[in-house]
Order: C-alpha cells, then structure tokens, then sequence
C-alpha cells in the first residue's frame, strides 16, 4: 500500500504538468513515477485526471495547500479553489461536511476572508440541515478564532455556540478534548479583555472537564491560564501557587511540547514574584531559565526578555551597577532586532529609563521613557503605554500635567471599553443559558407530548393535540415578542448612558478652561509681583503684599466656587464688566512692567451682557495677555472692546517678537481661547510678523435682547407667582 505526498507546479498559463512523487512506500524500493500532461487556458487543475490518480484529491490539495511553504500564496488558493468546485459535487452531504471543514479551516490559516467566510456560512447550513453537530461546532470554533483578536464578543458568542454543540455531538477519541477547548479558548478570550471573573469561571470548568476525562495532557495549559487570570486579579501568592500546579503536569504534556512548557513554567514563576516584590526569588527563577539547555538557541526572544527581566529585577532588589544593569537592557534590545521584534522592546525602554533616573540622569531618563511610549503606541500595547506615561509622569516635572492628562484620558478610554466588551459577554452568556433553558423546556414539552399524543391518539382524541400545540406556539410568540421589548429596553439604556458620559466629558472640560484660565493666570501674576517685592520692606511693599493676600483669598474663593461644580452664580460673578477687565490689565501691567493700554467704547451698557459672553470674553483677555507676557517678549499691548451692529469686537494688539501663524504649534493655552469663542458663537482671527508683532481679533455676536426681555415680560404675566 501507498502514501502519496503530491506536489503541484504550475509550469505554464497555457499547459501544466502536475508530478506525483512516491515519499514513502512500503514496497521494497519501488517508486511510482506519475506524470500527467494537461493541457488548459489557465492555472485551473484537471480534476479529473488527477481523481484517477487518488481516492482523495480533496484531501491531497488541502493538505499541500495548507503545508507546502515551497508553493506560492496565489498556487495554495488556486488549490483549495478546485478543492472547492470539487467538494460541490458531491452528493454525500455527510462526506461534503467534513471536506467544507477541511477547506474552511485552511482557507482561514491562509488569511482569504472571503472565502473562508463564504465556505463557513455553507458549511454551518449544511451541518445544521443533515444534523452532524461535530461539523457544525468546528465550524463555530473557526469563527471564534477568526474574531479572537478584533472581535472578542462575537468569538465569545461562536465558541460558546461550539461549546453548546460539542457536549451533545458524538466525538470519536481524537476530538473529545473538544469542549474543554472551546472553554479554555473563552477563558483566554475573556482574561486578554480583563473579565477575569468570567475568565476563571470558564478555564475552572475546562479543568473539572479535562480532570473528569483523564486528559491529563491539556492539564499544564489549563493551569498556566488560572495562574495568569490570577495574576491580573493581583492575586499573586494564587498565581504562583497555580503555576506551581502547572508544573507537575509539564511531564503529562506531549513530548515535543515540554521544553516550551519548562521554560514558560519558570518564566511565569519569575514575573510573579517580580510582580509581587519578591525580587530575590525572581531573581533565582531568572537565573534558571538562563540556565536551561540551548534556551538562546532554541528560543531566542525568551532569552531576550529574561536578560531584561533579570536585570530588572536585580534593579528593583537594590543593585546599584547601573552601567551593567543599561548594558543587560541593550543586550537584550540587540536580540530583538536580530528577530526583527519591536513589541517587546517598549518594556525594555521603560526599565532603562527607571535605571537611568535612579542614576541621576534624568534627561536620558525621559528619552528612554518616550521611546517605550511611541512603541506601546505603535504596537498598540495600551498596558505598556499607561505605565509608560505613568513613569513620565514622575520624570518629567515640567510636562508632568500634560503626561498625567494623556495617562487619565487613556485609562478612561480603555475601561470604558473594557466595561463595553464585559457588558457583551455577560449579555451573551445571559442569552446562551436563555436558549439552554428554553431547548431544554421545549425538549421537555415535545416528550410530554407525545406521550399525551399516543395516549390521545388511542383513545381518539386527536383534537386536544391541535389546541394544546397552538396554545404553545401562543406562548413562543409572546416570548419572543418579550425578548425584542426588552432589547430595546436595553438599546435606549445604552444610549442614555452615553448621553451622560458626554456631558460628563463637557463638564469636566468646562472645569479645566476654568482652572487654567482663570486660577492659574492670577497665580502667575501674583507669583511675579511677589517675586519683585522679595527684596523690599517698605510700606508701598507692606500693602501690595496685602492686597495680593486678600486676591489670594478670592482665589481661595474661585477654587470653593468651582469645587461645588460651578454652577450657573459663576457665570454672574463678574458684575462691573469693563472694572474687571480694568483691574486685570492693571495687575499684569505691574507685574510684568508692560505699558498696557485699553480703551473701550463708553457708550454701550456693557454689564448688560449675558453672563457666559463676560466670563469667556474676560477670560480670553486674561489667557491673550498671559500668552503676550510669557512669549512675545513685548513692551507695549493695546486692548480694544467696542460694540458695533450688534457685535463685540476684541481686539488686542503687541509689538513683540510674532509668530508663524501657519506653523505655530496650538497650546493649551490658544486651545481654550478657541473653546471659549466657540462656546459663544464667535469668531477668532490672528495676524502676526516675525519681528513685527501679533494682533488677535475676536467677533462676538450679540443675542436679541429685546426679544429675551419680551419673553420674560409675558412669562411674568402669564405666571404672576413665579415672578
């Protein structure tokens, strides 16, 4: 008898010779040439020549298409194609189902989406019309896979749909071990997207399953995954004790897959310990792992992140070699990029840059630093990038505000996500023990009814089946209609949450316009008037000191005002309009020794103003000139406040040094000034010169008063009591 291993070349576009090599035979030294000419117009394989060489050329195909690195990615589709056209001609649903599996699975390890897709979809109505419950799970199984990465609640939703259909199909011995890895692939699922309670709820199953079935075999993995779902609870004296679990199973593990399992078993026992601060047991776990057979040979980026961890780890335990500990870093960075990995390199960066500051050297502390966040970015590492910013929060004291914003806005972000995902999954698990339930009650009813039916049949009373099976379907229906309520119950709950997190998201927003523009330009003006009566005692400098103490107080009075969520009495705190813009000017004019002059037009009432145009207009000048004194390096400013056809116009000039308007980078300080003109409907434009100046001009329109006050009037009259 024969085993034949086929390789197919495409010689031509126009004839195609297909060689059939004999690998392996049991026939003393015979070999079996065969060689098929074939003439077509394109790539396509003559099916029918080559079914005369083999009893399965679907399988032959599949198998060189999916294992035959030697042919190209277009040749192993073109294989799996004429695979397809032939499996659709078979008329044994049965046979056709294990094919359409076969084909499903390689299309998907050759990364063709389409076709996979199309390929699943017919394999699951297939499977589901004849029944075969073990095809039909492989199916779902494929499909979890395929969203794994970008969509965990639909691989969630396909596993568990596996899972379901696995533990009532009839699995031969080389497919038992199926349900148990239907629950290990959601536990992973679920621990990757931090529902580690789900997670430890599925991977405990999966060992109860695999323990219960002596498959002692998938036990190592099972454990490996608590310990690190355990791991991410900050469970850590639980991890490592189901680590140390996970061990003993490593001999029960298929033979070529223990070294792999060794190395990860004292590698997980390391970063446990590192994690849980036992640095000198780390350290010894690290120096095992370096010490296991041919591990830089055999597994070089384990060797690359264990040099890192280990001098990480002698860092955290009080070495003080720094030039070694950066050079092990390096080493390890090295190894990377023989690999061609960037991924990992991100942590190393930020274990430098935590060494280099422990040294003294800040500045390259802050370099390594940025270089861990641009990978974490690049890599979309989103833990790494959150401890990443964390670390340039302490580093960097001077970008320490804008870091800590970024880090709260990333975390915010994620958790929203991940509370989204769990939502999903919970929701997914509720509905799965729903249709559990529901089978099995039906399944109850359909035996109780025929039961009934045989007894009603034999004393002929056929009619109460009829009624009693409407009354049934009376019922699914009332179900069914229930559960589409409820979902939509559940959509406009989802979408009033939303609502109030971007109000939130307003609000907090509001409050940091606040803070900024207006706490901390008083702050810097007082700051600098304080610096200049530093060197005076006289009684000119007795009383300034007072009067900034009592503008202390009112500052300590703005920060309770904000605290009690600054609510609308804020916007009418300014009551004399041009006194406050007047006192302002005169506080930073003699702190900064900058001659400021402002002229306004005295004609129009301007306290008659709406209290949200004041306090943003007010704080657009106190921001401007802020920005005049910190950057343009100018001796004059002019601010101008007019009103003409219904229109603020602000304008306010320097003679400092200017700016390329086009490729002025925006701070946060230009940032909130176009948030506040926006708030109001107004409108910013610039101009400025290098060397000539800036003149920034905002348009404001005013809103009808005459028609507010005509809807007050009628207001009061129609309600006398409220007014």
């Amino acid at each position: 008898m024969l085993t034949f291993k086929v390789f197919l070349y495409i010689v031509s576009r126009k004839s195609t010779i297909y060689t059939i090599y004999t690998t392996s035979m049991k026939w003393n030294g015979l070999i079996l040439l065969l060689i098929l000419h074939l003439s077509c117009t394109n790539t396509n394989l003559d099916t029918g020549a080559l079914l005369q060489t083999t009893a399965d050329s679907t399988t032959v195909w599949i198998q060189t298409a999916k294992e035959d690195e030697s042919l190209s990615l277009q040749q192993r589709i073109a294989l799996l194609n004429k695979a397809s056209e032939l499996i659709e001609k078979y008329s044994e649903n049965t046979k056709k189902t294990r094919k359409l599996s076969q084909l499903s699975l390689a299309y998907k390890r050759l990364k063709d989406s389409t076709a996979f897709r199309k390929t699943n979809a017919e394999l699951i109505l297939l499977a589901n019309k004849i029944d075969d419950l073990k095809s039909h799970g492989e199916a779902h199984w494929d499909l979890g896979a395929f969203f794994r990465r970008n969509q965990p609640d639909s691989a969630i939703y396909h596993y568990q749909e596996a899972y379901n259909l696995f533990l009532i199909a009839d699995l031969d011995p080389s497919s038992r071990d199926y349900p148990g890895s239907m629950l290990y692939s959601m536990a992973q699922v679920k621990d990757n997207n931090k529902d580690y309670v789900g997670a430890e709820k599925d991977i405990v199953k999966a060992i109860k399953f695999y323990r219960e079935n002596n498959m002692t075999h998938e036990l190592f993995s099972a454990y490996n995954v608590l310990a690190i779902i355990q791991n991410g609870m900050r469970k850590y004296d639980k991890a490592i004790e189901y680590h140390g679990k996970a061990g003993e199973f490593i001999p029960f593990s298929e033979k070529r897959a223990r070294y792999r399992h060794n190395t990860m078993n004292i590698n997980n026992m390391a970063s446990t310990n590192l994690r849980k601060g036992d640095y000198p047991k780390s350290i010894s776990f690290y120096e095992e792992l370096l010490n296991v057979d041919s591990l830089k040979q055999k597994d070089s980026k384990s060797y690359a992140k264990t040099l890192s961890s280990l001098a990480y780890a002698e860092f955290k335990n009080g070495n003080t070699d720094f030039s070694f500990l950066i050079q092990e870093f390096e080493n390890s960075n090295k190894i990377l990029d023989s690999l061609g990995i960037t991924y990992e390199k991100a942590r190393n960066y930020e274990f430098k840059a935590e060494v280099l500051d422990k040294a003294g050297d800040t500045g390259l502390a802050i370099e390594n630093a940025l270089l861990a966040r641009k990978i974490a970015e690049e890599t979309s590492n989103n833990d790494r990038l959150l401890s990443s910013l964390k670390l340039l929060t302490s580093l960097d004291t001077k970008k320490s505000a804008q870091y800590a914003g970024a880090y709260f806005k990333l975390n915010e972000k994620l958790q929203q996500k991940e509370r989204t995902i769990q939502d999903k999954f919970a929701r997914i698990e509720m509905e799965t023990d729903e249709v559990i339930e529901k089978n099995e009650s039906l399944a109850r009813q359909r035996k109780t009814l025929t039961i009934i039916a045989i007894g009603l049949l034999v004393f002929g009373l056929g009619a109460f089946i009829i009624i009693n099976q409407r009354v049934n379907n009376q019922k699914l229906k009332f179900q069914q209609t229930q559960q589409e309520s409820n979902q939509e119950i559940y959509n406009l709950m989802l979408s009033q949450q939303g609502k109030f997190q971007e109000g939130k998201q307003l609000e907090q927003k509001r409050i940091s316009e606040e803070i900024h523009d207006g706490i901390l330009g008083q702050m810097l003006g007082i700051r600098l008037i304080l610096s200049g009566l530093n060197e005076r005692n006289d009684e000119s400098a007795i009383t300034q000191r007072a009067e900034l103490i009592e503008k202390l107080r009112e500052l300590e009075e703005e920060i309770r005002t904000i605290s009690h969520e600054l609510n609308s009495a804020a916007y009418k705190k300014i009551n004399n309009y041009i006194i406050a813009i007047q006192d302002l000017i005169a506080t930073v004019s003699s702190s900064s020794k900058i001659s400021i002059k402002f002229e306004f037009t005295e004609t129009y009432d301007w306290d008659n103003l709406e209290g949200d145009i004041k306090i943003n207009t007010y704080r657009i000048v106190q921001e401007c000139l802020q920005n005049c004194v910190k950057h343009a390096k100018c001796k004059n400013i002019a601010v101008n406040l007019n009103f003409n056809d219904n229109k603020i116009l602000l304008k306010i000039i320097d003679n400092g040094v200017g700016f390329n308007v086009k490729k002025g980078r925006k701070g946060i300080g230009l940032k909130n000034i176009i948030s506040r003109i926006e708030k109001i409907d107004g409108n910013l434009n610039i101009e400025s010169n290098i060397g000539k100046g800036t003149e920034m001009i905002v348009s404001v329109p005013i809103p009808n008063l005459t028609k507010k006050k005509e809807q007050v009037k009628t207001f009061k009259e129609r309600n006398p009591l409220e007014a």
